[in-house]
């Protein structure tokens, strides 16, 4: 992967935790509305988590000399689906290939101690992010789908 690349992939990361950061907000509000406190308590962290590691993104890019007008067409934000359905908002989401495409940009700034930094930081959170939507669907498919809303209340 070239460096260019490599920028360009980094940028498309920032984009989609803005997207996916709308989407967790979101989900947090509408799960909370159904009385589902424990369950849009995740979302919304997981929201700010996101937005975080966007402005984290933003602010590398900008420090690796891109401009405003270089970050417009970079980091055009990525639209997610927006479920009511707790079960298929937690599957939507569940994204297994996530760390290794973390892994491989990591790789690619191989001569960038900073931003390979975060994103190994990026690579632990997503890994704690897996885990506790394994986890729930783990609790669904053991409690049933009921149950296991009655559990998030």
């Amino acid at each position: 992967m070239t460096k260019e690349e490599a920028l360009k992939r980094f940028a498309e990361f920032g984009a989609a935790w803005f997207g996916n950061s709308k989407q967790h907000f979101a989900f947090s509000a509408y799960d909370r509305l159904q009385g589902w406190n424990k369950l849009a308590d995740k979302w919304k962290e997981e929201a700010e988590e996101e937005w975080e590691e966007a402005e984290e993104v933003l602010n590398r890019l900008v420090e690796l000399g891109c401009k405003p007008a270089d970050l417009q067409q970079l980091m055009k934000t990525v639209e997610f689906p927006f479920c009511d359905d707790p079960k298929q908002q937690i599957e939507g989401d569940y994204e297994p290939e996530a760390v290794k495409m973390l892994s491989e940009l990591a790789e690619a700034f191989a001569d960038d101690y900073p931003t390979q930094k975060l994103i190994y930081k990026w690579i632990d959170g997503e890994k704690e992010h897996m885990a506790w939507e394994a986890q729930y669907l783990h609790f669904i498919e053991k409690l049933g789908y009921e149950n296991f809303l009655i559990a998030m209340m």
